[in-house]
C-alpha cells in the first residue's frame, strides 16, 4: 500500500538473494487491510503503520475486531509522517477550520486514513467525517484537486513528501497545518506508538519555519507459523540489502539498524535469532 518502488526493489531482491523462497507482490489498499490479510493467512509478509499494528495484534482494527494473534514483527522501517496541506493563500490556520469544508483523504484501508479519522477526533470532530466533506482518492489525484480548489485541504502521509506536492508546490504555493503536541499527547494515551514529528522549515517550497506533526514508524511484518530459518534469511537479507537500497530511495535510507528490533508487537524467532547474532537485541 506505501512505497511501491521500494516494495517492488525489495521483492525482487529477496527472490535473487533467496533462491529457495519465492515471495510474489500482491498489492492493497493499505496498513489495516494488510494486518488482517496476514493475519488471516492470505498473505505472509506485508508492510503496515506500528499502531495499526499493534491495535489489531491487542485488540483487533476496523470491522476486524479480534485479536491478531497471528501477526509478528521483522523488523522497524522508517517513520511514516502525516501531512496536512492547504494551499497558502487560504484562510484556514488549524484543522478545526477545515470544519464543513472540503478536505481530500487517502483511501480507506489505509494507515493514513485511519489517522486522519483519529486526527480529526482529537480537534473535536466525527471520526465519521459527519463535520467535512471528505474526497478519497490517492494523493496524486488530490493534489491538483487542491490547485485547481475543487477542494480544500489534503490529509496525507507518507515516510517522505511527495514528489507530486513537492512540484506543485512550486507553481502553487502551499502551507502545512500543524498538530500541535497537546493534541498529540491526547492521541498517544489511546495510540502510543504515534510520536510528535517536525517538518523542518523549507522541507515544502515557501515554509520559513518547521511545523509540529505527527507520525508513526512502519513495520515488516509476517505470519506467526512461518518457520523460524525462512524468517532469520529473510530478516539477514534484508539488512544485506539496505545499503544498496538506500542510495536509490529515500525511505530506506530513513532505516535505523539499531533500532530495527524495537517493535510494538512481538519479533519472530527466527528475526529474533538475527538480532542475537548482531548483538542488536541483547
Amino acid at each position: 500500500g506505501i512505497a511501491a518502488g521500494f516494495t517492488n526493489d525489495l521483492v525482487k531482491r529477496f527472490n535473487k538473494g533467496l533462491p529457495q523462497t519465492h515471495i510474489t507482490l500482491q498489492s492493497s489498499s493499505g496498513g489495516v487491510a494488510v494486518v488482517s490479510s496476514v493475519d488471516k493467512g492470505e498473505g505472509q509478509l506485508g508492510l503496515a503503520q506500528s499502531d495499526v499494528t499493534y491495535l489489531a495484534y491487542r485488540r483487533g482494527i476496523e470491522k476486524n475486531l479480534y485479536p491478531h494473534k497471528n501477526l509478528r514483527a521483522i523488523t522497524v522501517l522508517w517513520v511514516n509522517t502525516f501531512y496536512v496541506l492547504v494551499r497558502a493563500d487560504s484562510p484556514f490556520r488549524s484543522i478545526t477550520d477545515l470544519k464543513g469544508k472540503r478536505v481530500g483523504v487517502i483511501r480507506p484501508g489505509t494507515s493514513g486514513e485511519f489517522t486522519t479519522r483519529i486526527v480529526l477526533g482529537a480537534h473535536g470532530m466525527s471520526q465519521s467525517y459527519a463535520d467535512v466533506e471528505p474526497v478519497f482518492e490517492p494523493t496524486d489525484t488530490l493534489m491538483p484537486m487542491l490547485a485547481k480548489r475543487e477542494i480544500d485541504a489534503v490529509f496525507s502521509a507518507n515516510p517522505l513528501m511527495l514528489d507530486t506536492i513537492q512540484t506543485l508546490s512550486k507553481t502553487t504555493p502551499l502551507r502545512l497545518l500543524p498538530i500541535g503536541r497537546t493534541e498529540v499527547n491526547e492521541l498517544r494515551s489511546s495510540y502510543p506508538f504515534l510520536r510528535p514529528v517536525t517538518v523542518a522549515a523549507h522541507k515544502l517550497a515557501g515554509q520559513t519555519q518547521p511545523i509540529e506533526t505527527l507520525g508513526s514508524e512502519w513495520l515488516l511484518v509476517c505470519r506467526s507459523d512461518l518457520s523460524e530459518e525462512v524468517v532469520y534469511q529473510l530478516t539477514r537479507e534484508f539488512f544485506a540489502q539496505l545499503p544498496a537500497m538506500a542510495k536509490d530511495y529515500g525511505e530506506a535510507a530513513l532505516i535505523d539498524p539499531e533500532q530495527a528490533p524495537a517493535t510494538p508487537i512481538p519479533l519472530h524467532p527466527g528475526a529474533a535469532r538475527y538480532y542475537r547474532e548482531r548483538e542488536i537485541l541483547r
